[in-house]
């Protein structure tokens, strides 16, 4: 089941691709039963071992060296499972959603997406159920990463720029209780990004989410009567430096020499022994180039 080159070009245009996935009937049950096992009792994920063996697959980090451009990688971030579970009636307008939940995760320059290896993140959503449009499937605004990119290229300055990738919340029309305000995305073309129409990233069972969180997404509410459940899990390539909120770097440096002892010994180097690449990198203190305008 290859990650193929015309799925790589589909993700590098629009920031985000859903592609197949090798697991069979019988492993994708086994990672769903140990999904519900943990949702139910609150246990690390890393105490699971038929979770453990879905993150360990070979199949995850192909993928994340191929949307990367690198010879080797690690993870970064991720493995808890991620539910989108039902809401209550009556549900916000789309509009309304979209307006109050369109960000991005992760800042970054149009230069360091088109380096070699990419200084980005993969992120990689593995589904463990269907993910139609009205289960919470995520809105996601295509190719908005690009001038989104570019727009930091051009008004960070060099001692910035040398501090990314990170992980940076920021959203177009942030209210003045946002981490990151008045940090924002502005708009960049006619219409303003709150304006835009986003897609619905529908999947079925076994299908991973190739998401570019540099661009505009959203979380949705799920309309059905049954909980969204994915695994997420983020890549970054070996020698790339990242950016982490304190409490974030914290809970990485914490976690990850616990899983590390829970992997095969031929699938541990996707977990690094050392944290030399990742810096604390919190809202505080401001950019001031980043609130430009406000």
């Amino acid at each position: 089941m290859p990650f193929t080159d015309a799925e790589l070009r589909q993700y590098e245009e629009e920031g985000a691709v859903t592609i197949d996935s090798p697991f069979t009937t019988g492993e994708l049950d086994r990672a769903e039963a140990a999904w519900d096992r943990l949702k139910e009792s609150g246990r690390p994920p890393y105490e699971d071992p038929d979770y453990v063996d879905v993150v360990q697959h070979p199949y995850f980090e192909a993928v994340a060296r191929k949307v990367l451009g690198a010879d080797a990688v690690h993870l970064w971030w991720g493995l808890a499972p991620h539910e989108r579970a039902p809401a209550k009636a009556p549900f916000a307008s789309a509009r309304d959603q979209w307006a109050s939940g369109c960000h991005i995760d992760i800042q970054a320059t149009w230069e360091d997406f088109q380096a070699t290896p990419r200084r980005m993140r993969a992120e990689l959503w593995f589904w463990l159920n269907d993910v139609p449009e009205h289960r919470g499937a995520m809105r996601i605004l295509p190719g908005s990463h690009r001038p989104i990119m570019e727009h930091w290229s051009r008004v960070l300055t060099p001692e910035h720029k040398a501090e990314l990738p990170r992980v940076h919340g920021v959203r177009p029309d942030p209210p003045d209780t946002a981490p990151a305000y008045p940090e924002h995305v502005p708009t960049l073309g006619d219409t303003p990004w709150v304006e835009q129409e986003p897609v619905a990233a529908v999947a079925r069972r076994g299908q991973i989410l190739i998401l570019c969180s540099a661009g505009l997404h959203s979380a949705w509410q799920n309309e059905d009567t049954v909980s969204r459940k994915a695994m997420g899990t983020s890549w970054v390539a070996a020698g790339v430096s990242c950016g982490l909120p304190k409490n974030q770097r914290d809970a990485v440096m914490a976690f990850f020499p616990r899983l590390r002892r829970k992997l095969r010994a031929e699938r541990a180097h996707i977990v690094p022994e050392d944290f030399d690449w990742l810096f604390e990198s919190d809202y505080e203190p401001r950019w001031s180039e980043a609130f430009l305008g406000r």
